[in-house]
């Protein structure tokens, strides 16, 4: 049965995000989104070679091993551990956003993807590039617009935002986007989508805007999943108020924090279309809701 898997790995302060789309055959194909390792701290590297060692044991990892990698921006906590992962594994695509950011390690990505055979190819993305398959699922990007690069000067704004679909469901991924951003998009948020990564570890600025309403929020349908990558030092994300929004709304919710590794499992024709597994860091906390 074909079925994505999205595992929010749990790396303290960031984000980094391994997928998993089996076939209908039952081949698995890998793509990753983020990763924010540095020399010192490896958590994305160590959880994917755990992961992908204990794959090989029962089947070949294909070659190259991720069919994409992607990085939603510019920002350390998303991208500086990216050049470390290719490294050590391969990728046939390398995507990312035109970005305003003279940042090193982006600076750094750019010229290991030129020279590296690592890396099949690279290129910038934007909601003109047409979609893409992965196993049975496809992939839309649906922000940034082909222009934004000369409208938001906050990187946040210029995160690559992904609709996959597998079946007649659908998941959001969201990166940093802000929530003047979700002001434009919140209505391609689609019916069917059942799990939704909440942007910007949440933030009060990628929940409220100005007006103090929660555009993506508002358009999520009720039976949504929803995960949070935290980054509780230093900036206290999920802040305090985004929790209690959350916790007031009907939607079971996740954080890496308090819920280590969250794995999501959303399976193309199934009477039981979504599992979330996770394993608690501390039982005694109650944020987020338990769900088997």
């Amino acid at each position: 049965m074909s079925h994505l898997r999205i595992i929010l790995i749990d790396v303290g302060w960031g984000d980094s995000i391994l997928l998993e789309s089996v076939d209908s055959t039952g081949e698995t194909h890998f793509a990753l989104v983020d990763s924010n390792d540095t020399a010192n701290l490896r958590s994305s590297f160590i959880f994917l070679k755990r992961r992908l060692e204990r794959f090989e044991e029962h089947t070949p990892l294909p070659n190259p091993v991720f069919e994409w990698v992607l990085m939603t921006h510019a920002h350390a906590d998303h991208a500086q551990g990216l050049k470390a992962t290719l490294k050590e594994f391969t990728t046939d695509r390398l995507y990312y956003p035109k970005v305003n950011s003279n940042k090193l390690f982006f600076s750094d990505l750019l010229r290991f993807a030129n020279r590296s055979s690592k890396v099949g190819f690279h290129q910038s993305i934007d909601n003109t590039k047409q979609d893409f398959q992965f196993g049975d699922a496809t992939v839309q990007t649906i922000w940034p617009p082909y222009d934004y690069q000369n409208v938001y000067t906050n990187e946040n704004n210029n995160s690559v935002v992904l609709l996959i679909r597998i079946g007649e469901r659908s998941v959001v991924l969201t990166g940093d986007a802000e929530a003047e951003v979700w002001d434009q998009i919140a209505g391609q948020i689609p019916a069917d989508a059942v799990f939704f990564k909440v942007p910007h570890h949440g933030s009060e600025d990628a929940t409220f805007n100005p007006n103090h309403d929660t555009p993506w929020l508002d358009t999520l349908p009720t039976d949504c999943r929803l995960a949070v990558s935290s980054h509780v030092r230093p900036f206290s994300h999920p802040s305090p108020s985004v929790v209690t929004e959350l916790d007031a709304n009907p939607f079971p919710w996740y954080r890496t924090d308090e819920h280590y590794h969250i794995e999501i499992e959303v399976f193309e024709d199934s009477a039981d279309p979504v599992t979330v597994k996770y394993s608690h860091r501390d039982e005694n906390q109650s944020h987020g809701h338990h769900f088997t």
